[in-house]
């Protein structure tokens, strides 16, 4: 991908300050990031980084050079990262980082191609006269067009809250919780080859303040197990059939993405203005007030 002159040439005139009191210099700059490339791969760590005002993405075995017109800024969670997105649709989850903001804000200030506001303009219209047809219904159907990319910035969004409320680190070490991700992994394969296909990753915590022992599933294909909810069998050994039938049952509901389903029966706006817009950050904004009532979490909070 190219860069364009506009992009380069604002960044260079706003961001060199290195010299004579002046300029910041852009050299080092460096952010490690997870580029979400496919809906059926999981997350690849990358680093960014920006060479002559140039936005470098470098990752095992590819490198892209996006320009700043081409690079969507979306939801800023609470946590302190965001949500970029790139002209092929593939997306960079990151934390937020005010030069890089700096550098992608710089060419938004230019003004929209007409075709593009017209284009805009048309499917708000259409998505109104849908909404009041029959929104969530509407909503619903149009699922499947959302980017898989959403429910696992979704999925990390509410991890992160139940960690800074609800969970605590799992008290196994982590070459164990490893092992256990490996060995789970290739019995849910055995048991539920159907649905266990498609990429997950088990999350192991403590139980904290979460009402029960447990496991449950987030969108994007994150299983939270707790470690009381483990046993000795699954510790030492094979893991107890009970698990295995609710990891495969949350798996299932992970790959009918049924968090983004109710969340376009519970908030079908927010979803239809996502693919009007091409910005889901309204979307992401509702996913916890929404999904967490289905969490197994105590409401003291």
């Amino acid at each position: 991908m190219g860069v364009t002159h506009a992009g380069t040439g604002a960044f260079r005139a706003a961001g060199r300050q290195h010299q004579d009191g002046g300029r910041q210099d852009s050299s080092d700059w460096r952010l490690q990031a997870d580029y979400f490339g496919s809906a059926i791969r999981a997350p690849q760590p990358v680093a960014l980084s920006l060479e002559d005002g140039v936005l470098q993405i470098t990752g095992q075995g590819f490198s892209e050079r996006p320009a700043a017109a081409q690079v969507r800024i979306g939801h800023r969670s609470s946590s302190g990262r965001m949500l970029l997105t790139l002209p092929d649709g593939s997306m960079l989850d990151c934390p937020t980082d005010a030069r890089l903001e700096q550098w992608l804000a710089l060419p938004q200030t230019l003004e929209r191609p007409r075709g593009r506001r017209r284009r805009q303009a048309a499917l708000a219209l259409i998505a109104m006269l849908m909404a009041w047809l029959a929104l969530p219904a509407t909503a619903e159907r149009l699922v499947d067009r959302v980017p898989a990319q959403i429910d696992r910035h979704i999925g990390r969004e509410m991890l992160s809250r139940l960690d800074q409320g609800w969970l605590q680190p799992s008290r196994l070490p982590p070459t164990q919780q490893q092992h256990l991700r490996l060995r789970l992994g290739q019995q849910a394969a055995s048991h539920c080859p159907s649905v266990a296909s498609a990429p997950w990753e088990a999350q192991f915590r403590a139980r904290g303040q979460l009402g029960v022992a447990g496991a449950f599933g987030l969108p994007g294909g994150t299983i939270v197990i707790t470690d009381d909810r483990l046993g000795p069998t699954s510790l030492s050994g094979e893991a107890a059939p009970a698990l295995l039938d609710t990891l495969c049952r949350e798996l299932q509901q992970v790959q009918r993405r049924q968090g983004l389903r109710t969340l376009a029966r519970q908030e079908p706006a927010s979803l239809l203005l996502g693919l009007v817009f091409e910005d889901f950050s309204a979307t992401v904004a509702v996913a916890w007030p929404v999904l967490s009532r289905w969490l197994p979490i105590e409401r003291t909070r």
